[in-house]
Order: C-alpha cells, then structure tokens, then sequence
C-alpha cells in the first residue's frame, strides 16, 4: 500500500506494516469540568496545610464541630462524674487538706499537673474525631458536603475498629503515664517530698516526649482505617508507614496548628471566663449568707464554665482533627501521588 497519502493509510503498531485507515477519531460528549474542590489536588506548602485546616471546618462544620462537641460532652460527663466521686469519698481528707496551707500549694500543683496530662490524655479522641471525618476530608477535594450522618453510615463494618484504636492508643498514653509516675509515687509514700516532686517533673517531661512521638507516628491510624476500609493492626501499620518519611515537616504542622488553635480559642474563651468568675464573686458578695444560695450561684458558675470548657475543646479537636486528615491526605499525595487518583476520579465524576 502507497505511504503517501496519509489521510486513508496508517501504520499497524503490532506488525508494523501499512494499512488501510480505519474509522477516524470519534468525537467525546463534552462534560463541563469538576468543581474546584475545598483541598486542593496537590501537595500543600507547610502554611497551606495549616489553612487548609481551617478550610475544611468551615466547609463542613456540621460533620467536624457537631461530632467533637457530641464526644466531648459524654467525654465531659464522664470526668465530671468521677470527679464528683472522687470528692464525695475523700470529703474529710479534702476538709483536712484545706486547713493545711503548705498541703494546699502541693495539692494545687499536683491538680494542675493533672489537669494538663488529662487534656493530652484526650489525645486519643483525636484519633477517632479525625477517622470521622475523613469521609469529608476526601469529598470536599470534589467541593460535595458530608453531613454527620453520612460520615457515619460510610463507617458501617469499620466503626468498632475507629473506637478500638482510639481507645488502644488513649490506654497507651495513659499506661505510660502510670508507668513513668511510679518512681515518684513511691518517694511520696515514703515522705520524700522533695524528690517526689522533682521525679514527678521529670516524668511529666519523658510522658510529654513519649507521647508527642508515638502519637506522630500513629497520628494517621483513624484516617487510615477509614479512607482505606482496614482493621485495626492494618491501620496502625499503615500509619506508621506514611509517617516514616516527612516526620519533621508533620510534626510541625500538626503541633504549630495545636498551639495556634489552643491560643485562639483561649483568646476568645478566656474574657468569658473572667466576666463569669467576676460576675459570680459580685453575686456571692451580694447574696445572703445562707449556703443554699451559696450553693445555687456556685453550681450555676460552675456549670456555664464547664459548658464553655465544653465548646473550646470540641473547637479545637474538630481543627485539629481536620488537620490531621488534610496531613493524611497530603502525605499520600507527596509518596503515592494520590493527587493523580483524586483527579482521575473527579473527572470520572463530572
């Protein structure tokens, strides 16, 4: 066959010889493109990351803030009632304890080392706020809303795996916690203040170190367990393996958008809490002596701080929880180009 018209001949790629020209090109319905997504198809610049945080919780708010606030609040009532139990059977150590002046500053700093490891305890709730929200995280690359209800439905056969890892990881913490505090609760029941303190400082520090590091390296196990449907070992493996490379560029993402959310959301909740705190003194001030109003004004101020308590949390987890999944996310993009899957499917989707 002549070579020279190339309009009717073409080169058949398997055998190498000229043919006839077949059935020409046809012609593809045109689609119009997919909507630009909230998170971008792409790796993310370091502050990109961080903002890409804040994009994802305005986007879906009803999925991110309304979950953290549901966990938090069983989370609250939870360490509400052992509180309460704590107090009830050690009310005449506590009335002893308040007669002491030098037993009271111990007490407090005791209290507020406490209270610190239980707001990083809550660590492990992350885990399951951001497998929660991964459903939202991977439909707004295609700018579609994901409701709570949806996001959970999408759970079904990996929601006991989510808790189950959630609630592993927390009991890690927690025996670390325990495990490192031993040294120093023995000085103190053989009345050796001094070292009691100083080992319970340097285990305060050791936890704090331990814990920023294994939750890093586990900090993809919810998303992981649910963009990619594993179980729970499955997940903790994944996750270890996505955190391998870019430890330092993950760690200070997520730890600058933690300290970043926790100053904004004290910024905004610590005027509350000081107009509260002023108005409740006016009032028992102002009130009569009984203890009965006493105990009225006193359980209301305390029940609106816990409530405001309630909220920054829920805030700050739903923030940092979106962070995670867009680090998630952002990660596979930069090793697997999981940013070429995201654009294929949406343009299947279009």
């Amino acid at each position: 066959m002549g070579r020279s018209n190339a309009w009717t001949s073409e080169v058949d790629w398997q055998t190498g010889q000229w043919q006839r020209r077949g059935q020409g090109p046809t012609h593809h319905e045109w689609h119009p493109p997919s909507p630009r997504g909230v998170l971008a198809k792409r790796p993310l610049t370091f502050f990109e990351v961080l903002d890409s945080g804040f994009r994802l919780l305005r986007f879906i708010p009803g999925l991110t803030i309304g979950a953290a606030l549901i966990v938090f609040t069983l989370w609250t009532l939870l360490l509400t009632a052992v509180g309460t139990f704590v107090v009830l059977e050690f009310l005449p150590f506590l009335n002893e304890l308040v007669s002491n002046d030098d037993a009271m500053s111990g007490f407090f700093l005791l209290a507020q080392m406490g209270s610190f490891a239980i707001s990083l305890l809550s660590l492990g709730v992350a885990h399951f706020l951001a497998g929660l929200a991964a459903a939202g995280a991977e439909s707004s690359f295609g700018a579609r809303k994901t409701t709570l209800t949806q996001s959970w439905m999408s759970l079904r056969g990996r929601r006991w795996s989510l808790i189950l890892a959630a609630a592993l990881l927390g009991t890690i913490n927690l025996g670390l916690l325990i495990l490192l505090g031993l040294p120093s609760l023995l000085f103190a029941l053989f009345d050796n203040t001094v070292l009691a303190i100083v080992t319970a400082f340097i285990a305060l520090g050791l936890w704090l170190c331990a814990l920023i590091w294994l939750n890093l390296r586990f900090a993809f196990t919810g998303t992981a367990i649910s963009v990619e449907r594993l179980g729970v070992r499955a997940g903790l493996k994944r996750s270890w393996s996505l955190t391998g490379t870019g430890f330092w560029r993950t760690l200070g993402q997520l730890g600058l958008g933690y300290l970043l959310s926790n100053q904004l959301v004290q910024l905004v909740i610590t005027p509350l809490v000081t107009v509260i705190t002023v108005i409740a003194t006016i009032a028992i001030g102002t009130a009569d002596a009984s203890s009965m109003s006493m105990t009225i004004i006193l359980v209301i101020a305390g029940a609106i701080l816990l409530l405001l308590t309630t909220v920054s949390s829920a805030i700050l987890f739903a923030y940092f929880s979106c962070l995670v999944c867009v680090c998630y996310f952002d990660q596979r993009m930069r090793s697997e180009g999981f940013d070429l899957v995201l654009i294929r499917r949406e343009e299947g989707t279009a």
